[in-house]
């Protein structure tokens, strides 16, 4: 989920700015602080997603959360397009806690609204775009993203 794997980048990059070699290595010999080298790190998830939804080419709904989808989100067919927007809300609430009674019934029918016929759905997809390597191309992506549906075989276009 891609909650989760934020939350363990997130988790790692705090474990490696608070680990002794992180802080011997911002003071010289002298003790003083070392210039800070230029960043060559990937962007942040925000910052990722803020530059994937201004290169996207069209309006993303502020649904589609994940990096990947808003990539490819302005590529894709009408049918499609909804698909990522349901799937990424899904994906949001199967993500959150319920801490009590009145915010598990709440993520029980956000699960029924968003969740229920997922895998139907993505099986129709796949049908209906069957012949067009490049949406094959995007589903196969989607299918791993999301632990979809494994038994289909969705391979990729030859040539």
């Amino acid at each position: 989920m891609p909650t989760k794997r934020l939350a363990l980048i997130v988790c790692l990059s705090l474990l490696a700015a608070c680990s002794p070699q992180a802080a011997d290595s911002t003071a010289d010999a002298a003790g003083a602080p070392a210039e800070p080298e230029p960043s060559t790190a990937l962007p942040s998830g925000d910052d990722a997603l803020d530059k994937a939804r201004a290169s996207a080419g069209c309006p993303v709904p502020a649904d589609v959360h994940d990096v990947e989808d808003v990539r490819i989100y302005c590529t894709m067919p009408d049918d499609v397009q909804a698909f990522l927007a349901r799937e990424n809300t899904c994906q949001h609430f199967a993500g959150e806690e319920p801490y009590d009674d009145e915010r598990r019934r709440e993520l029980e029918d956000a699960s029924a609204q968003y969740c229920e016929g997922r895998e139907q759905n993505f099986t129709d997809l796949v049908a209906r775009h069957r012949d067009d390597c490049a949406i094959r191309q995007a589903l196969i992506g989607i299918n791993g993203r999301y632990d979809l549906v494994f038994e289909l075989d969705l391979k990729p276009c030859e040539g």
